[in-house]
């Protein structure tokens, strides 16, 4: 399960790269608020399978 989770992190990295070229300062906002709650999301799952 680490190993899943690393890669969801690495892939919401690679998200936030890809979104960082969009024009649209407004889908760029929504796009890293999305990514936060994701992170959010993995942080919480991590705690709870330690």
């Amino acid at each position: 399960m680490k190993i899943t989770l690393a890669n969801a992190e690495a892939a919401l990295d690679e998200v936030q790269r890809d979104a960082d070229k969009l024009h649209s300062r407004e889908l760029r906002k929504v796009i890293a608020e999305y990514i936060e709650m994701q992170r959010e999301a993995l942080k919480a799952l991590r705690k709870k399978l330690h």
